[in-house]
């Protein structure tokens, strides 16, 4: 999905819960897309039914620092635009504790997300599920 896009549609969504915080939100997501961290599949889900992004561990340091902020920002926007629930993918090498790591990520930021709430669990090695 194109940069432009992506951040108009998430932050147009994030508005309508958090006027305020945003844009800041856009650029944080901006800035993840940039890097190459987050991506998103095409066509991208909106409006109802389960949108799907994914974090490349490629894109991230050894130690995969950043890899929680990145799932966190992947979520408030994936959470924005779902209907019922989403998944993220988290492709390019995957081991059961970096799944656990961006489930635990996904609940942080579901704790303080409008409509989180829902159960949080991992499907396989490489895909974490929500439901809100």
């Amino acid at each position: 999905m194109e940069r432009s896009l992506a951040m108009a549609l998430f932050a147009a969504a994030d508005a309508g819960f958090d006027p305020c915080g945003a844009t800041a939100f856009a650029h944080r997501l901006g800035r993840e897309l940039d890097a190459g961290r987050i991506v998103f599949p095409r066509p991208l889900v909106v409006g109802g039914g389960y949108p799907y992004g994914c974090l490349v561990l490629g894109r991230f340091p050894d130690d995969l620092a950043g890899l929680p902020a990145a799932a966190r920002t992947l979520t408030r926007g994936l959470a924005d635009i779902a209907g019922d629930g989403f998944a993220i993918g988290v492709c390019g090498g995957s081991r059961f504790g970096v799944v656990d790591r961006v489930a635990q990520a996904v609940r942080c930021e579901l704790e303080v997300h409008r409509r989180g709430g829902g159960p949080v669990g991992r499907i396989g090695e490489t895909t974490v599920f929500a439901l809100l």
